[in-house]
């Protein structure tokens, strides 16, 4: 059981006891009335209690009102009861929920709560006002440190976009003048190798040219610099990548049709992120997606993407 004591823990879906010195291995029983509860290692029953609960490593349930915590369990028919297990198999469930870290329902009627922090897999949607979330499990120091780093080279990434658009208009404006002001120096040098004073107006559109001159410079400078920053951060960005294991694989699997009125929930760190299927879409698998190409028209760090089936 101290697989299934860690996982509780992890997730934060709730207490879990482990099974007593008086704990037995194995339990079958036809019904589990108001109010009993078990505790085995296997467990098999027909029909449970809204009130009644079960603790077990295995178990093979036909119909289930009740509670469930455990490893890998199996239900028929999930009728309005709860589970909290590793993995979990449905045949078919209204009015449930279930918390785990995988969960396979081959039928999902209405009125439902499925968390997971890996994969829900439904095989027939025939319902609607399902809850399907997916909460994932991150390292939230890392996690922040490449947030930090995430923002950083957004950042410079915004700053040099800009910088590289007034560094083309600047060089617009220099190669537009710059012969005037080449004709303007020469003028300038023929006055006074003849010992005239130049005019005021030669000498203001020098003076102007090597202004715009220096702003050009100036940013070209800039955006080298920006260059420079960016590249560094997306070094340490890679390297913090490959550490915080952050190629993410939770994942909502349909195979068939979507109903109307179901969400899709990716819960966050800092927000969450959602998807509300439309009548009939064939949206095969929702997942969550990182934005590690650190592109500058995604809509933040994370993502949802759709495979559409084929």
């Amino acid at each position: 059981m101290e697989r299934l004591v860690k996982f509780f823990n992890i997730i934060n879906f709730g207490g879990k006891k482990e099974l007593s010195q008086n704990s037995e291995k194995y339990f079958t029983a036809a019904h589990l009335k108001s109010g009993e509860s078990v505790h085995a290692l296997q467990v098999e029953i027909k029909k449970t209690h809204k009130s009644s609960h079960v603790n077990a490593e295995y178990a093979d349930i036909h119909t289930h009102q009740g509670v469930i915590e455990g490893g890998d369990i199996k239900v028929k028919h999930l009728k309005g009861g709860t589970i909290r297990a590793n993995t979990v198999s449905i045949d078919f469930m209204e009015n449930g929920v279930i918390e785990a870290n995988h969960i396979h329902v081959k039928s999902l009627g209405s009125n439902n709560s499925l968390t997971a922090s890996d994969i829900i897999e439904i095989d027939n949607m025939e319902g609607a006002k399902n809850s399907i979330i997916i909460k994932p499990l991150f390292d939230i120091e890392k996690l922040g440190k490449l947030s930090t780093l995430y923002e950083k080279i957004i950042f410079y990434k915004k700053e040099y976009v800009s910088a590289l658009q007034m560094l083309e208009k600047k060089r617009f404006e220099v190669e537009k003048q710059v012969l005037d002001a080449q004709l303007c120096r020469a003028k300038i040098k023929l006055l006074r190798d003849n010992g005239t004073i130049p005019n005021a107006e030669l000498m203001v559109k020098v003076r102007e040219f090597d202004i715009l001159s220096r702003e050009y410079q100036k940013l070209i400078n800039m955006t080298d610099s920006l260059r420079e920053h960016i590249d560094i951060a997306m070094e340490e960005f890679k390297t913090h990548t490959v550490r915080s294991g952050l190629v993410r694989h939770e994942k909502v699997i349909c195979n068939c049709a979507w109903k109307e009125n179901n969400k899709v929930i990716f819960t966050l760190p800092k927000y969450n992120l959602s998807h509300n299927p439309s009548e009939g879409e064939y949206a095969h698998e929702i997942y969550l997606w990182y934005n590690s190409e650190l592109l500058l028209d995604a809509s933040g760090e994370f993502g949802i993407k759709i495979n559409k089936k084929s």
